[in-house]
């Protein structure tokens, strides 16, 4: 699957070719130039997403990594003695006293 800024790189080119040629005066046409510039400005844009989308990805890879290793020290980390099962204990009930006279 390729990337945005892949797709639109044969679109940029012609953008670029045609605002190069519009500020050596070879063409004149305004509204052309006016929609290269937006090609270019939402190109930018698209690589920009990319960047940030590359970096968020790495950041989420180191934090699972991190909470991998986290989990790993915690669990060497403790001892046999110290993982020990606590007991409930149940309150033994109280003898029940008769009633005199039933």
């Amino acid at each position: 699957m390729k990337k945005d800024s892949e797709l639109f790189k044969p679109l940029v080119a012609t953008a670029e070719k045609y605002l190069k040629d519009f500020c050596n005066g070879k063409q004149e046409d305004d509204e052309k130039a006016k929609v290269a510039l937006r090609v270019l400005s939402l190109y930018r844009r698209i690589l920009r997403v990319e960047r940030e989308k590359k970096a968020i990805r790495s950041e989420w890879e180191k934090l699972i990594t991190g909470v991998k290793e986290l989990k790993k020290v915690t669990k060497s980390s403790l001892k046999p003695r110290q993982r020990r099962i606590v007991k409930t204990i149940k309150p033994k009930p109280s003898p029940r006293r008769r009633r005199k006279g039933m």
